[in-house]
């Protein structure tokens, strides 16, 4: 089976050739199939961003390889996951940045650990995972090579699990939130979608460290006047924090991570 698009993450950024040379790799290999470069602006590390990132955007992607770069010198294996009966394999570290996109589309049918010698490029110095592992094996994969001959199979339960928080209702009802990330606009992203705070009404109040502020739930951000916050979804389905014309995140002071409490305004 061959597949004609591998679809491109990385932490790698443009300020050298590394994008390049992955580029030329997966063409010598692979020259049929198209590269398709989704993001290389990842921070460098930030397996939990990339994690996200991956996850909200498998719904859209051709079927093929996905490919993921990102902290590349971590010590974690590099791995490769069959999911959707074969449409597509995700290649990256067993890190945890693949798992949140696994469970989107359905689960793992069989992943291996990329240990073959013959589908690596020989590294003159220190090995560079994206490099001399990743972008061979995604290349070798496109061109039809079968996947159990690229390592050894392992349990796919026992792949470390997603690095992407969920939501936790407590007793009282409130829900325990936390900071997905934020947009350029400053728009704040939460791990919730509108079902989860249904119950909470129309009005609800968010605290986080020492503040708090009360929200309307509204269906768009375009609905926020100047200088109110509101609770809008956005277009993943995650319930986000915009200000009205302003940042969010730098008004409130929220970043990735932040917890965020929402409850009933009483």
């Amino acid at each position: 089976m061959t597949y004609e698009t591998i679809s491109f993450f990385s932490d790698l950024g443009h300020g050298d050739e590394n994008v390049g040379l992955a580029h030329s790799i997966i063409r010598e290999v692979a020259p049929l199939t198209s590269v398709v470069d989704i993001c290389h602006s990842i921070g460098l590390g930030d397996t939990r961003s990339a994690a996200l990132m991956i996850a909200r955007s498998v719904p859209y992607l051709a079927p093929g390889i996905v490919l993921a770069v990102v902290d590349h010198a971590m010590d974690r294996p590099p791995i490769a996951v069959e999911v959707g009966d074969g449409q597509a394999v995700l290649v990256g570290p067993d890190s945890g940045v693949l798992g949140a996109a696994v469970a989107v589309v359905g689960g793992a049918q069989r992943a291996i650990r990329l240990t073959s010698d013959q589908y690596r490029i020989p590294s003159p110095g220190a090995l560079h995972e994206g490099r001399d592992v990743l972008a061979p094996a995604a290349a070798h994969l496109a061109a039809g090579v079968r996947l159990e001959d690229l390592g050894d199979l392992i349990d796919p339960a026992a792949l470390v699990p997603s690095l992407v928080p969920v939501p936790r209702v407590d007793d009282s009802g409130a829900v325990a939130s936390e900071v997905l990330g934020v947009d350029r606009r400053g728009a704040v992203q939460l791990n919730v979608d509108r079902e989860t705070i249904t119950m909470l009404g129309p009005v609800i109040v968010a605290a986080w460290h020492e503040e708090k502020r009360v929200m309307r739930v509204v269906d768009t951000g375009e609905e926020v006047a100047s200088g109110q916050f509101v609770l809008a979804e956005d277009p993943h389905g995650l319930m986000s924090i915009v200000a009205g014309n302003g940042s969010a995140s730098s008004e409130l002071k929220m970043g990735i991570g932040t917890e965020v409490t929402l409850s009933e305004a009483k």
